[in-house]
C-alpha cells in the first residue's frame, strides 16, 4: 500500500484528500506545514507528496525543491489557487508530476495519484 504525505494548511481540503485517498486504499498522513512535513520525511518513506504550493513559513516551491533534494526523492502533486504560469513552469523544472489549480476536481486528482504512482513504480 503506498504511502501518501498531505502538505495541506487548510484543514477542509486536507480532510477532504486524506479522506478520498483513504477510501482507495491509501497509507495517508497529514502534515499543516512544510517544517512538520519534512520530520514526516525524515522518519518515514512516502511514495507521493500532495503538497499546496502557499504554506505558512516555508513556500511551496522551496519545499518541492527540498523534497527533490532528497537522496530518495518522492513523487510530487502541486494544488494551488495561486498558480501563474511562470511559477507552474518552475514546478514542472523541479520535476512535479502534476500542478491542480484549486477547486480541482477529485476524479482528475485521484487519477493523478495513480500515474504518478505507476511512474515511480516503474
Amino acid at each position: 500500500m503506498p504511502n501518501i504525505l498531505i502538505v495541506e494548511d487548510d484543514a477542509a481540503t486536507a480532510w477532504a484528500l486524506e479522506q478520498s485517498l483513504c477510501d482507495e486504499g491509501y497509507a495517508v498522513t497529514v502534515a499543516d506545514t512544510a517544517e512538520k512535513a519534512l520530520a514526516h520525511l525524515k522518519r518515514h518513506a512516502f511514495e507521493l507528496v500532495i503538497t499546496d504550493l502557499r504554506l505558512p513559513r516555508m513556500g511551496g516551491l522551496e519545499f518541492v525543491k527540498r523534497i527533490q533534494a532528497r537522496k530518495q526523492p518522492s513523487s510530487v502533486i502541486v494544488v494551488t489557487a495561486y498558480g501563474s504560469e511562470a511559477t507552474l513552469r518552475q514546478l514542472a523544472d523541479q520535476g512535479v508530476h502534476a500542478s491542480f489549480p484549486k477547486p480541482f476536481q477529485m476524479d482528475r486528482l485521484r487519477k493523478s495519484v495513480e500515474s504518478a504512482l505507476r511512474v515511480r513504480a516503474a
